[in-house]
């Protein structure tokens, strides 16, 4: 008995001081849930208006940042999965209201929360400023394994304690199984503890470097067209990426204007924020004029443009930067 304590009590502890992770092997009806690997890097976009807390040192759920009771359980614990099925679909599709809700969305996709940055801009429930939106990417490697967890193997878990036809987990496992409705949706839950995991830059300071010239849509997204949806054009700058094999190769300005938004998050966090700026690019990317920019511009060393390499091949880029 007082084993069992000690040992509910240590890793109570963890996950106070960093996370809270989730455990679906942990329980008999979800032993043979399969998880799909967690990406090195994620990013999330956020503004004081944000559901929760996230700063530089914390990523907290809206439970969690108001102390609300069970905030500190992870959800595979749940006594109802038929009112856990239900608050997973209502984070999923951003029901308003006064809900309950304990998880934190990240994705893998750079271009979705781009596009994202400048949707929220112009939301009248939000209308940060530019100077109040930031882009923060987080290291997985630095936290605990079950950390984080893909949004469909969440879905795949509590669809079956769902028995809404409409506006539930069916629907969004429907939508995930189209790869052209999937974003790279990852969860996090509780409070995570982030401080010295991560780097956050503001959008403001992206767009100062050079963001809105590494695509049109960019910019149009910045003049407010299209400012009340962010899926479409995210579809529209996929398809232009898809058939940048066919394009003139990128000019070595742009190319500088991406390395320059990367020099912005600092010398760890260069490296995943330029490779998947550059797969933005709706042009054909020759590696070799990439790895020389890489030397010259920012001075990376041989060992820094090798590991660049080394992820570029990691993610095949630019087609699972946009779907992973």
């Amino acid at each position: 008995m007082a084993l069992a304590q000690l040992t509910n009590s240590l890793q109570k502890t963890t996950l106070d001081d960093v996370a809270l992770v989730f455990s679906p092997h942990a329980h008999a009806q979800w032993l043979d849930l399969e998880l799909k690997p967690i990406p090195c890097f994620l990013f999330r976009v956020y503004t004081p208006r944000s559901d929760g807390c996230t700063t530089e040192t914390e990523s907290s759920s809206r439970d969690a940042t108001s102390e609300k009771y069970g905030s500190d359980e992870d959800i595979f614990a749940t006594q109802t999965p038929e009112a856990a099925a239900n608050l997973i679909a209502d984070h999923l599709q951003w029901t308003k209201g006064d809900r309950s809700d304990n998880l934190v969305s990240w994705s893998s996709s750079m271009l979705c929360l781009i596009r994202y940055i400048f949707y929220r801009h112009y939301d009248r429930n939000d209308r940060s400023s530019l100077d109040d939106i930031c882009l923060l990417v987080i290291d997985t490697k630095k936290f605990p394994a079950r950390t984080f967890i893909r949004d469909s193997d969440l879905i795949s878990a509590f669809e079956q304690f769902d028995v809404r036809e409409k506006n539930g987990l069916k629907l969004m496992a429907y939508l995930r199984a189209k790869t052209d409705h999937y974003f790279g949706e990852y969860l996090s839950q509780g409070s995570l503890r982030i401080s010295g995991k991560c780097r956050t830059v503001s959008a403001q300071t992206m767009i100062n470097k050079g963001l809105l010239d590494l695509h049109v849509v960019f910019k149009e997204a910045f003049r407010g067209v299209n400012q009340n949806r962010w899926v479409m054009p995210v579809h529209t700058v996929r398809h232009t990426i898809t058939a940048a094999s066919k394009a003139p190769p990128a000019a070595i300005e742009l190319l500088d204007k991406v390395l320059d938004i990367a020099l912005e998050f600092g010398a760890d966090w260069r490296l995943p924020i330029a490779v998947h700026l550059l797969a933005l690019l709706p042009h054909a990317l020759d590696p070799r004029p990439v790895y020389e920019r890489l030397r010259t511009h920012l001075r990376w060393t041989e060992h820094e443009v090798n590991r660049c390499a080394i992820y570029w091949q990691t993610i095949h880029a630019p087609v699972s930067i946009l779907t992973e």
